[in-house]
């Protein structure tokens, strides 16, 4: 049965294992080469703009293209490897001779799953821990203040998504997918679809609600600073320089639930020549009086807020301290959802006929 399973599915095997390995090549070697150049550092997107480009360029466009293709990889080995391999011996009805074979369903449904399924997924948790090596020192830069700072979160897409050995069970499990909905649908073309349709909902849409809510987010208070905030150009609250994941930042009351306040009643009315210079003050008057000015409708903005309940701002985050036990959950969860997806697999190999 093993060797029936190997026969059958070696091709799309080794040129799936085969580009599986040229990334991981890839990305490594970009991880060695781009902490190499000093100010230089990478975030996804960064390509080269012209085919001609030397330097860092090249292997940050290694480093961002193993990424790209690690994030599709997962839906295009269940599109194109899940499927068929159970679309080929199902549509051909190829399966009765190997059922009648004294072969059981459960041998014949496993063995594929072991033949070809783990070994992809084994491959590409290599690739996620490859990229993870690669990403970290490549981020690193320094901040305007001379500080370390990293350029982003492990948190962030597609990294999260990516560099780590939840990709090995987002890979499994969109395998399963593929080969679940070929025994359902009996038609190989209408399970691909159902495939693509399948993983935008259970792994994508799933994790990137889930996600914030597994554990208990560390708060920090800050003051109401309403005029500050609602500036021309205020603080990005989501903008970190250290890695952290902020999931929501917002104006709270006493009790810390959100509050959504009207801030346009707020505004200050700003008269026409206020901040000029009168001609009976000097220089450190006239500042002096625009501090003052600017303290004044300052308070007189957070007052308006606290108005309609505000007692302050709230930024909810978490630290890349969690990102193991994150990619632990999540993978957890991959695997019960191929658990899950593989006994409806099963189910509908004992329906053939």
């Amino acid at each position: 049965m093993i060797w029936s399973a190997w026969r059958l599915n070696r091709a799309p095997l080794l040129v799936s294992l085969t580009f599986i390995v040229n990334l991981i090549v890839a990305a490594m070697t970009a991880g060695i080469y781009i902490p190499n150049y000093p100010n230089w550092t990478w975030s996804f997107g960064g390509i080269c703009s012209r085919w001609n480009d030397v330097g860092p360029c090249r292997p940050e466009t290694a480093l961002t293209l193993s990424t790209l293709f690690a994030l599709l990889l997962p839906l295009l080995f269940g599109m194109f490897v899940g499927v068929p391999t159970f679309a080929r011996e199902v549509d051909s009805q190829m399966h009765v001779l190997s059922l009648t074979q004294s072969t059981s369903r459960v041998q014949w449904y496993f063995a594929r799953i072991v033949v070809v399924f783990l070994p992809i997924s084994g491959a590409m948790l290599c690739l996620g821990l490859a990229l993870h090596w690669a990403a970290g020192p490549s981020r690193d830069s320094m901040s305007t203040s001379g500080k370390p700072s990293v350029k982003f979160s492990l948190f962030d897409f597609p990294h999260f998504e990516t560099a780590g050995v939840v990709l090995g069970a987002y890979t499994l499990v969109v395998l399963l997918i593929g080969s679940t909905l070929a025994l359902v649908f009996r038609s190989g073309i209408m399970a691909m679809l159902a495939t693509l349709f399948v993983f935008l909902f259970v792994p994508v849409a799933f994790t990137w609600i889930a996600r914030e809510h597994y554990g208990t987010p560390t708060v920090r208070s800050e003051a109401i600073d309403g005029l500050y905030r609602e500036s021309e150009y205020p603080p990005n609250p989501y903008y970190t320089t250290d890695g952290t994941w902020v999931i929501d930042a917002g104006y709270v009351d006493a009790s810390g639930a959100t509050v959504r306040p009207e801030t346009t009643r707020c505004r200050p009315q700003y008269q026409d020549g206020s901040g000029e210079k009168r001609a009976d003050e000097s220089d450190e008057q006239r500042a002096e009086r625009a501090r003052l000015d600017r303290t004044n409708r300052a308070d007189r903005f957070d007052a308006c807020l606290k108005d309609q309940g505000v007692d302050g701002f709230d930024i909810r985050y978490y630290t890349e301290d969690d990102f193991w036990r994150f990619q632990a959950i999540e993978t957890g969860l991959m695997l019960t959802f191929s658990v899950a997806i593989g006994a409806i697999g099963l189910l509908q190999v004992r329906r053939l006929s």
